[in-house]
């Protein structure tokens, strides 16, 4: 890994209790850099952790730069934060729970560099096991969140397994959990949207880039491991919240008032139902989490892009 005035790659990690994750994480993205030998920097931006996270940064990767935030402000405000922050040409944004597979980086800056009309690139997302993560998709509607999730879900898992992941394509959005995109119309955008806590500000920002002229690109020769030990599994009330919240606020500011009407109510049927099941199986856990979700979708209310 190298460093001069002109950084041709800033890696940004968003991290919150990390822990030994992003030591993996971190372990594997410099091997990636070394083996690419080009100017570039790494970020951690901290949201307030209160595990070892950043003993062991300062300990393992001294060169690291680390920013940390006074409080949890979530993924959009601190990955914007770590952007403001940094260099480089080309913005690499990564979750704190991954493995780059070598390669990959220097496959993703090749194709944003024959690709000028491209503004972001994405690698596939692969879990443990191997198994191909949903990790683009289309604009997020109702179609999308009706047909998509419920009544094609099985021929679409099908599909995903079988096919779609394997292929590149044009795409509306990429997941956060790793994309690259050029320096430049991230921030003609303001980045993204900080309204948008935790999920979601990805599909925002894909959303914006389109509306720009600019392009997308899923490349599956480009992959990560995802290890999906960040805020999902540790943090499930926050998660599920913070995910509905987003949903709302895009159907807010992108699509047809009776569109987030309608998702609103679609979810307030959906949680109660599950809280009904909830109580019938007794699990009292699962019962305050769908009251908490049930209060959070109440209180969202529609607004307007500014």
């Amino acid at each position: 890994m190298r460093r001069s005035e002109r950084v041709h790659l800033s890696a940004i990690i968003i991290n919150y209790n990390g822990g030994e994750l992003l030591r993996k994480t971190l372990a594997s993205l410099v091997a990636e850099l070394d083996r690419l030998d080009l100017e570039s920097e790494i970020l951690v931006v901290d949201n307030a952790s209160t595990d070892n996270s950043l003993s062991l940064v300062s300990c393992h990767f001294p060169s690291v730069r680390v920013i940390s935030l006074p409080q949890n402000s979530g993924f959009a405000r601190a990955a914007n934060s770590g952007a403001r922050a940094s260099c480089g040409r080309y913005l690499l944004f990564l979750n704190n729970d991954i493995e780059i597979e070598p390669g990959s980086i220097g496959r993703l800056i090749s194709f944003l560099e024959a690709h000028p009309d491209y503004a972001l690139v994405a690698p596939a997302v692969l879990g443990p096991d191997g198994s191909f993560e949903l990790s683009f998709g289309p604009d997020l509607n109702l179609l999308s969140e009706f047909f998509l999730k419920t009544l094609a879900r099985k021929y679409y898992a099908c599909l995903y397994r079988l096919r779609r992941e394997k292929i590149a394509r044009d795409v509306d959005w990429a997941s956060g959990v790793a994309l690259l995109i050029r320096r430049e119309p991230f921030f003609a955008l303001g980045g993204f949207d900080e309204r948008y806590f935790l999920y979601v500000e990805d599909a925002d920002l894909g959303l914006r880039l389109r509306r720009q002229g600019y392009k997308l690109r899923y490349l599956p020769e480009a992959r990560i491991i995802h290890y999906r030990g960040a805020v999902a599994s540790k943090y499930p009330r926050l998660a599920l919240i913070a995910a509905k919240k987003g949903q709302l606020l895009y159907y807010a500011l992108h699509n047809h008032p009776l569109s987030f009407h309608w998702l609103k109510a679609y979810l307030l049927i959906k949680f109660n139902f599950r809280k009904f099941l909830a109580w019938l199986s007794q699990n009292n856990e699962k019962k305050l989490i769908y009251s908490d979700v049930i209060k959070a979708i109440k209180g969202s209310a529609h607004e307007t892009a500014s």
